[in-house]
């Protein structure tokens, strides 16, 4: 496939600076590429490839100045959305399998759409419906009353239990597990525990993307919520009976107990822990390895740390904590220094 810049700034709605014939046939990070690849600068801290790259054709921003004599640019609003846009429409991986493979097992009552894609040893149960366009790949197990919408990608090895509910353009990586069992145990009065029966489930709206070996528990009762557009990371987990709000970012190894609530567009970061039973508000932003113990209620907020506390406390928190040790020192040497002035006082 070989793209001209002229035709490149057609499809970002971009305006070409330099030679609009040039043509470029791969895409490469800006620092790697060579004279037929495409590549972009978003960040002005990456402006001094364009002294040294042997690209074709950078997308850049209005900011990105000034451009070396002989480059092609296109500039354009957003470089890094324009450059994937390309990719989208041109390089990404396409997955040439089609059809039923020989080997799945399909129930009579399950309903599939057309031009699906069902790999081999792959299991559909009762009752399941299978949206148009929608590719399942190998060793997946769909079971009874599930529903998944069109033009829906699922990867190798993906569990989705009964009753489950997905939505269309939706891509699930492998290993991932869609409606498992809710962690509830009552505890007996002979110290043992009681299995809590989880009869509720799971519901995930259109455009989301979730990572392999994630898992997302169905609801005690009611339903666990993923709203529309959210991403979901790798090794994430979601208890029963969270609800997620649309276009919410969760990164690797986030992990979110109970009936929490969390609202529209937040970004909670890797290795976050929220504990059950609260509420956070849309567009909340939360820094990596923190610890979210209670409500957040004003929206736009940004926090860290566990107990997480609002970005700016946190900061000047470590300041404090880096220099405990010298503080430490200090009292001790006006502890010392004080003593030896009441024994002279003294006598």
């Amino acid at each position: 496939m070989k793209l001209t810049a002229a035709k490149i700034a057609e499809i970002v709605n971009g305006k070409v600076e330099g030679n609009s014939a040039v043509e470029v046939s791969q895409v490469a990070k800006i620092e790697d590429a060579k004279a037929d690849n495409l590549c972009f600068i978003s960040n002005k801290k990456y402006i001094h490839y364009l002294q040294t790259t042997e690209a074709g054709i950078v997308l850049v921003g209005d900011n990105i100045n000034p451009i070396p004599e002989g480059k092609t640019v296109i500039r354009c609003s957003h470089p890094y959305v324009a450059f994937c846009q390309i990719l989208i429409q041109f390089f990404d991986y396409k997955n040439p399998q089609q059809g039923i493979h020989s080997t799945a097992t399909i129930e009579p009552s399950a309903s599939i759409g057309k031009n699906c894609h069902i790999g081999p040893h792959t299991y559909i149960g009762e009752n399941v419906t299978i949206g148009d366009n929608t590719r399942i790949f190998a060793n997946c197990s769909i079971y009874e009353d599930t529903k998944i919408g069109a033009n829906t990608l699922i990867y190798s090895n993906v569990s989705i239990y009964y009753q489950s509910q997905i939505g269309d353009n939706c891509i699930i990586h492998s290993g991932t597990a869609i409606g498992s069992d809710g962690f509830g145990h009552a505890p007996m009065p002979d110290g043992t525990y009681i299995k809590i029966p989880q009869i509720g489930n799971v519901v995930i709206g259109n455009n989301v993307e979730i990572g392999s070996n994630s898992s997302i528990d169905r609801a005690n009762m009611g339903s666990t919520i993923i709203g529309d557009g959210c991403r979901i990371d790798n090794l994430v987990q979601i208890a029963h009976g969270v609800v997620i709000g649309q276009n919410t970012v969760l990164a690797g190894q986030v992990a979110i107990a109970g009936s929490t609530t969390i609202g529209d567009n937040c970004v909670i970061a890797g290795q976050v822990g929220i504990v059950g039973h609260i509420s956070i508000a849309n567009n909340t932003q939360i820094g990596a390895q923190s610890g979210v113990n209670h409500t957040i209620k004003e929206e736009g907020g940004k926090f860290t740390d566990s107990p997480h506390l609002p970005m700016g406390n946190a900061l000047k928190s470590r300041v404090l904590y880096r220099n405990l040790p010298e503080m430490e020192k200090r009292i001790r040497e006006l502890e010392s220094k004080l003593k030896t002035e009441n024994k002279s006082e003294n006598g």
